[in-house]
């Protein structure tokens, strides 16, 4: 039986949850892992990976230009078909994504869902990596950064600003104003140094696994710290499906 007393427990359960991916649901980068596949069947080269690698550094340290990342990596795929991409997506989340997602994960956010929190995945990996995953924790939307598609091809970045950092703040505003809420009515879910400005006008702030600066200042704030392990290697290896608890 899986323990789920490392996540928090809410007396009252928030209006809305704003859940990064990245290091929050999962200690790996899901862009990293739908590169690997797409470098696997030839449809990316060798130096996108490396630059990826590059870029999750930047993003562990806080310090990412995600602009400049997403451009690059529009360009890598311009030629390859949405929907290609989209069935690339469903098999990176079986085989690569959903076995690392960290203990408790999927328990703990659909007994939030099930006492009416609404679950937003807030991230600056693509929307189309992440579907998937939304459709699997029930989350009600994705927010991203905006792309472009014509001709069931992706052709550039949408208007607003990158789901990074600020970004995803605004991105966060914009979702709950125009539904009503308040953003002290949410909660929000992030591990990295990079996600400050969402946490700190969040409701309720949790950490997972925060290191240096975001340690001291989760501490500082008062915010809530988990620490959720990840899965075990045997699970992780598993191939079959498996449908999360509704």
């Amino acid at each position: 039986m899986i323990d789920v007393s490392n996540w928090p427990t809410y007396d009252k359960a928030p209006a809305l949850a704003f859940l990064d991916v990245d290091g929050t649901l999962l200690a790996e980068t899901t862009t990293y892992l739908f590169a690997g596949i797409l470098r696997r069947r030839g449809l990316l080269r060798r130096s996108f990976v490396l630059r990826a690698m590059y870029h999750g550094l930047q993003h562990k340290f806080g310090r990412l230009d995600y602009g400049r990342l997403i451009a690059f990596g529009l360009r890598s795929i311009a030629s390859i078909p949405v929907a290609e991409l989209e069935a690339i997506a469903r098999e990176n989340f079986d085989h690569h994504v959903r076995p690392r997602l960290y203990e408790g994960v999927v328990e703990h956010f659909h007994g939030l869902r099930d006492a009416g929190t609404q679950l937003v995945l807030v991230s600056s990996s693509p929307g189309l990596v992440l579907e998937p995953l939304r459709q699997y924790l029930g989350c009600v939307d994705t927010l991203t950064t905006p792309v472009r598609t014509e001709g069931g091809i992706l052709v550039g970045v949408g208007e607003g600003p990158v789901c990074y950092g600020e970004g995803k703040l605004y991105w966060a505003r914009q979702w709950a104003g125009a539904r009503g809420f308040r953003m002290d009515e949410s909660a929000a879910y992030a591990d990295n140094w990079s996600d400050r400005a969402l946490l700190d006008e969040a409701g309720r702030a949790v950490v997972v696994h925060p290191r240096g600066r975001l340690r001291r200042l989760a501490e500082e704030r008062g915010w809530t710290i988990v620490r959720p392990r990840r899965p075990h290697r045997r699970a992780r290896r598993g191939g079959g499906r498996h449908r999360p608890p509704s």
